[in-house]
């Protein structure tokens, strides 16, 4: 067993892991983190310019990898900071690691004013984080890192938290650094498949739901085949739009904010519906008033969401991968039975954009001409802004792991840091944040961080120097009162520029295409200042 300091092991265990990017800032409580951190060529760390910059771009990583997005902060107000992401990360079943520095071990019980104290640290995360764990002995360490990794790979990931003193970051230890294990995903239970096999075949109007938990389990190809051999239409939301093409014929792919009367219609019309990887939450179903049949079968890898929301005929703790290879295998060819329904699926496809277009109007042409700029593989990161929404419920993907908006626990100036954690996942594909000029403003030290670490991230701004969200809810609810959502503009394009981007200004969606595959072809970090066309408040 090597002689190793806390630290070391961290590193060490970490990288026995595969874990190839750390994403955080340096303090004086973390030092020997990344003192060790130097010394491993296997893990490249990306230079955050705030906690919460470096944790949102952690979730970004693992997003569009699959794999844990982990973050270093220090002490205090670095817990602090990253507390958004992870709160973020358990919202969205995401695997975050944060790993912490706490003050040492002597000063426990005995508050008594050292730098950067918290009080309960801990007790923070673990209201936050899915898994946490405080170690007191160095040759805790790489077990901890194992466990807390192994947690969020064969269940449903929830965000990690570990702790480390300060004291033990410096001390040595002879340690184990175990090679990790893979558990394989149990098999569902026959029976179940069997029920669920015979609900669907007996529907004469069968529905799917899928959630992000498909693509989570890889099993996009299958849910299209399952919906395929049924002729069922599949609704996806705003978190799960890229889990089919938007081109396959049988997907429906609508946020909470477009779930119109026509479309509420259109569900209602179904007798059967299978949920897999799915929570069905308020936003997906209009705080419970999505009409789904009452002969539900919901299969989901955490049992505590089945049967919450909706009362399950059928329940399934289930990986959904193996659940519907599993239930293809279990169901007979229907053939013939049912008639085919892809024009009825193509006019609420249809209606669905009506609703768009009748809700956001000139902001549709910029989506599609961000679309039209972007290849085919490339990734958006939406931020919850206009043009953000819209695309929760237009946008069209082409492949899984290519949309990004975290729209539950709507934490407003994301997307720039989700984005570059994207591009550092995806290096050799597009990436764009669109961002509203709020939200860009939260954290918008981010862009010298692009800047530093050569990431070539388009910001896709659209600027009405307003908080347009809150100002319509202003105007709607208290009778156009409006307070505190003006907002005094920077020059976007001279402060990109600043930080040692790109930078333009368009006014319209033919500029704006030209202006985003300009950007994208340079490979280079960019903002688009979009000047949106004036609203009469």
């Amino acid at each position: 067993m090597p002689l190793m300091t806390g630290a070391e092991a961290a590193v060490a265990a970490l990288r026995a892991h595969d874990v190839s990017h750390v994403f955080g800032i340096p303090g004086v409580h973390t030092l020997p983190l990344y003192d060790a951190l130097r010394g491993e060529s296997g893990i490249r760390h990306i230079l955050a310019r705030h906690e919460q910059g470096a944790g949102f771009m952690a979730e970004g990583y693992a997003r569009v990898t699959g794999r844990p997005g982990v973050a270093y902060v220090i002490t205090g107000p670095g817990v602090t900071n990253v507390a958004t992401p992870m709160a973020s990360a358990y919202a969205d079943s995401v695997p975050l690691l944060v790993i912490a520095s706490s003050l040492p071990r002597s000063t426990r019980r005995r508050p008594s004013g050292d730098l950067h104290e918290l009080r309960n640290q801990l007790g923070v995360m673990q209201s936050l984080a899915g898994w946490t764990r405080a170690v007191d002995r160095v040759e805790e360490i790489p077990d901890a890192i194992s466990d807390a990794l192994r947690t969020m790979s064969c269940g449903r990931p929830r965000g990690a938290y570990l702790e480390i003193p300060l004291d033990l970051l410096a001390e040595r230890a002879q340690v184990t650094i175990a090679e990790p294990t893979v558990a394989a995903p149990r098999v569902p239970d026959p029976a179940k498949i069997a029920a669920i096999a015979a609900l669907l075949t007996h529907a004469e109007r069968p529905l799917l739901v899928a959630g992000s938990g498909v693509t989570a389990a890889g099993a996009n190809r299958a849910l299209a085949r399952l919906a395929e051999k049924l002729g069922a239409p599949v609704l996806l939301g705003g978190k799960s739009r890229d889990a089919l093409p938007s081109n396959f014929p049988l997907g429906l792919a609508v946020s909470g904010y477009g779930l119109s009367k026509d479309f509420m219609a259109f569900v209602a019309r179904h007798d059967a519906v299978l949920v897999v990887g799915s929570k069905l939450g308020d936003q997906r179903t209009d705080q419970g008033r999505l009409p789904l049949p009452p002969a539900l079968a919901q299969i989901d890898i955490d049992p505590a969401e089945i049967g919450i929301r909706y009362p399950a005929t059928i329940g399934l703790e289930a990986d959904a991968g193996v659940a519907l290879e599993a239930l293809l295998s279990a169901l007979p060819d229907p053939r013939g039975r049912r008639p085919d329904r892809t024009a009825e699926i193509a006019g609420a496809r249809a209606a669905i954009a009506a609703t768009a277009r009748a809700g956001y109007g000139a902001d549709l042409d910029l989506l599609q001409a961000v679309r039209a700029a972007i290849p085919a593989d490339g990734i958006v990161v939406a931020d919850m802004t206009a043009l953000g929404y819209l695309a929760a419920d237009i946008f069209p993907v082409h492949a899984p792991r290519t949309f990004i908006h975290a729209s539950e626990l709507c934490t407003i100036g994301c997307a720039l840091p989700q984005a570059l954690g994207a591009k550092v996942g995806a290096p050799e594909r597009a990436v764009v944040a669109l961002c509203g000029d709020g939200g860009f403003l939260l954290n918008p030290g981010e862009m010298a961080t692009a800047a530093q670490e050569n990431l070539g991230v388009v910001v896709v701004l659209g600027n009405d120097a307003t908080y347009s969200a809150v100002k319509s809810a202003q105007r709607e609810r208290y009778e156009g009162r409006y307070i505190a959502t003006d907002l005094k503009a920077p020059d976007y394009v001279a402060l990109a520029r600043a930080f040692g981007a790109d930078g333009a200004r368009v006014d319209n969606p033919a500029d704006l295409e030209a202006a985003l595959a300009s950007a994208l072809a340079a490979h280079r970090p960019a903002l688009i200042d979009v000047a949106l066309p004036p609203r009469t408040w």
